[in-house]
């Protein structure tokens, strides 16, 4: 099983994403709110650091600065 991990500020960003890699969505766990991009990805960075079978999937180029960043992991 391998853990994969992103950040997104819209929902609809992570639907998309699990329906093209065809992920299960009963596997998601939502985390946050984080209150920047960078905080976001610190979680990230540090989660990815501590699952050895893990992969850094998904980060947006731009956000919105007016709504807050949320992080998510689904199994694979």
């Amino acid at each position: 099983m391998k853990i994969i991990i992103g950040i997104f500020q819209n929902k609809e960003e992570v639907t998309k994403f699990h329906k093209y890699r065809m992920l299960d969505i009963s596997s998601l766990t939502e985390v946050g709110p984080f209150f920047s991009k960078n905080q976001a990805l610190s979680w990230m960075k540090e989660l990815h650091s501590q699952i050895d079978n893990s992969e850094v999937a998904y980060i947006p180029e731009n956000g919105d600065s007016k709504l807050k960043w949320y992080g998510f992991t689904f199994e694979e």
